[in-house]
């Protein structure tokens, strides 16, 4: 299907951003490859001046529709689809470059992943020949709601009526949902006697059409959602609370179903590994930190840098390097989750000090808004709850005793 967003003209040679990138890609590979010469432009030329304003603002659909066209959407999944069957190496450096020019699109689109994956792993033939190529091309983009299945209090429930579910219960927070065209939603099966069974299910979900100009929120008798919550950090991701009363979705929307301690397993050895966006972010901080230093003439900044640089430059070898071990080796992912959440808060707590570094080097002005510092700072306390386990806590929480 052609997207209706034609794809962008980017001239790959230009740079809005006059900072130099200190740290490179993790993989050499990338530097040769024509899907990230086009994503790095897009992100100099387009996230980055704009950055500050969409963390203020909000993000809108047509600005995700743009980064659609990049391709960065569909880089990991099958080109017969519209998508690069790009190796790891290349979708990790598009993450790193799209989280450092702008957290709030990055995470707007990191959104987009689960479900695309869950969509083409489904059994379900009639979902997928419906969502699959729109997904993967971003000609439709995709939210998420499952964060809350990792809690041991539930407030949300889906039930199986057989021709259809029917959905009760809040859900604190869906990045994306004014903007997406479908939600993963994601609950415990509840039975019609009220009794809680120990199996997860997934529905594809069609939120209500809404003009956010005029309206940022939704009440309907079986869905209310908004107003856009008030952030700290990533206030600019239009991300919702919606609670549903006996809301109805056709048993065809059915993604998936397992039982529960097969997906918290499965979860966990996803969310043991570093997020390639925390060293994005930290690499944009430690390449606006030399700036600063070459700039203002501050030797000592400069050598911050440097020591932060070689850090993460290190940290990130091995992160990826256990990641990729632990795809490969189901048996190797289960028994390296602890080092490896260590590893991942060893980078949530290198981007805090990069960003701590840069607001500490560019003084009062750090305190606006409008700062990049500001910015980043923000968003590298929000990675440290975002996604969370409990191992992961106590792996941070003991940085700040060291």
């Amino acid at each position: 299907m052609p997207s209706p967003h034609p794809q962008r003209k980017i001239d790959v040679g230009v740079r809005v951003s006059s900072v130099a990138d200190v740290i490179g890609p993790a993989d050499p590979q990338a530097s040769q490859s024509h899907e990230i010469a086009v994503i790095a432009g897009f992100a100099a030329d387009t996230l980055v001046p704009h950055a500050n304003r969409i963390d203020q603002r909000g993000i809108r659909r047509p600005h995700l529709d743009e980064l659609a066209a990049t391709g960065a959407l569909g880089l990991p999944f099958p080109t017969a689809l519209g998508g690069s069957d790009a190796p790891a190496g290349i979708v990790r450096e598009a993450t790193e470059l799209i989280a450092g020019a702008c957290g709030t699109t990055w995470f707007c689109a990191a959104q987009h992943r689960s479900p695309t994956k869950a969509v083409l792993a489904s059994d379900n033939a009639l979902l997928h020949d419906r969502w699959a190529a729109r997904l993967v091309s971003g000609n439709a983009l995709a939210a998420i709601a499952f964060a809350h299945l990792r809690r041991p209090t539930q407030r949300f429930w889906i039930r199986d009526e057989g021709d259809r579910f029917v959905l009760n219960g809040s859900l604190d927070w869906v990045t994306n949902w004014p903007l997406a065209d479908v939600v993963l939603v994601e609950g415990y099966l509840k039975s019609s006697s009220g009794e809680q069974r120990d199996e997860i299910i997934s529905l594809l979900v069609e939120p209500p059409k809404l003009d956010l100009v005029h309206s940022n929120q939704l009440d309907r008798d079986d869905i209310q959602a908004g107003p856009s919550l008030s952030l700290a950090a990533m206030g600019g991701t239009q991300t919702w609370p919606v609670s549903f009363v006996d809301f109805q979705v056709s048993a065809e929307q059915l993604v998936g179903r397992l039982p529960a301690e097969n997906w918290l397993h499965a979860n966990s050895l996803i969310s043991a590994d570093a997020n390639p966006a925390s060293f994005g972010m930290a690499r944009a901080s430690i390449n606006e930190l030399t700036a600063l230093a070459a700039s203002t003439d501050q030797p000592q900044v400069a050598e911050v840098a440097e020591g932060l640089r070689a850090q993460l430059i290190e940290l990130r070898s091995r992160a990826y390097a256990d990641a990729d071990v632990a795809t490969e080796d189901p048996t190797m992912a289960a028994a390296t989750i602890g080092d490896r959440t260590a590893v991942r808060a060893a980078a949530l707590d290198l981007n805090l000090r990069a960003a701590t570094a840069l607001i500490t080097a560019s003084g009062g002005a750090a305190m606006m808004l409008s700062s990049n510092a500001q910015r980043r700072a923000r968003e590298a306390l929000f990675l440290l709850v975002q996604g969370q386990t409990a191992d992961l806590r106590q792996a941070s929480l003991g940085y700040l005793v060291e």
